[in-house]
């Protein structure tokens, strides 16, 4: 008598999809700014090798309307990208992640890759991304165009309250170690917020230069389950969503050249005798965090050359 093989177990994906949007604001020394919508992958780590198969226009890789390469992220020499990231962790603070991790990017789209930023968020055990926990350590992995180099700051949270308005927010002063654009110098500080309310993120970056602020960035999203169906009516939404913001950040480099920004060379092409010379290039877990007596809720920033 024939027997039949049970259908195999298929286990709903942890990670999700985030839609909202970006705005970017230049105060000084020209003012400037624009906003777009975006949407984003928040991927759990361990799914790295089946997060694909939520659709055939998704894949692993290989060149496809999306897809993810190893290459693009964090260590790509070491293989595995969540132990890579939890060793990162574990070095620089002392605690290895032992909960999920949440890798926030763009993937590729029609295999171009445009990610100035991509997040990981490294929670304790027990903690669900999805309910608005708190990482317990946040990677940050700056990516410089045109130039193509990354950068890592990890930033250590210390467990914020919560808000009349129910958000749990953390907060980052720290120096700048990472020439990211032409029209930004490397004498400036950052502050950047974490907020988290259930299915809702928002990250804020300000940048201040001689206790100024010179731009600002904001990143408003919401979580939703990442389904073949939501996946597709977002690629219907955002069809090239990579190219389009990289051809906005050139265009708008364009008009702000036109209004009279000026132009910082990088780093390495200074003179030696430059305070900036090849500043934050041999970063090995400098702490960079910047405190004052009257802010006691920064969390630690540690700066790290990738």
């Amino acid at each position: 008598m024939a027997t039949h093989a049970a259908n195999p177990v298929v286990h709903p994906l942890s990670s999700q999809w985030l839609e909202g949007s970006i705005r970017h604001r230049r105060k000084s020394p020209v003012g400037h700014e624009f906003c777009y919508n975006t949407g984003m992958l928040a991927l759990n780590l361990d799914e790295w090798e089946r997060v694909t198969r939520v659709s055939k226009l998704f894949s692993l890789e290989r060149f496809n309307w999306l897809s993810l390469y190893r290459s693009d992220y964090f260590d790509p020499e070491s293989g595995d990208l969540s132990g890579a990231v939890r060793n990162q962790v574990e070095t620089a603070t002392g605690w290895r992640p032992d909960g999920p991790v949440e890798l926030i990017t763009h993937p590729r789209y029609l295999g171009y890759v445009f990610n100035p930023v991509s997040f990981y968020f490294c929670y304790a055990r027990g903690d669900h991304p999805e309910t608005g926990a708190v990482p317990k350590v946040i990677l940050a992995q700056i990516t410089n165009t045109p130039w193509h180099e990354r950068h890592v700051y990890c930033l250590e949270t210390i467990g914020s309250d919560v808000s009349q308005a129910g958000w749990r927010s953390e907060r980052f002063g720290f120096s700048k170690r990472f020439h990211v654009s032409p029209f930004n110098g490397m004498d400036q500080h950052y502050q950047w917020t974490f907020s988290f309310r259930g299915p809702e993120l928002r990250i804020h970056m300000n940048v201040l230069e001689e206790g100024r602020k010179q731009f600002d960035a904001t990143l408003v999203v919401q979580r939703t389950p990442l389904t073949r169906k939501k996946l597709h009516k977002s690629l219907r939404q955002f069809p090239l969503e990579a190219l389009k913001v990289a051809a906005g950040i050139y265009w708008h480099a364009l008009k702000l050249k036109l209004k009279g920004a000026p132009f910082y060379t990088h780093p390495d092409k200074l003179q030696e005798s430059d305070t900036a010379f090849r500043l934050g290039s041999s970063d090995s877990g400098l702490d960079v965090t910047e405190t004052n007596n009257t802010d006691k809720t920064s969390g630690r920033v540690s700066s790290w050359r990738t």
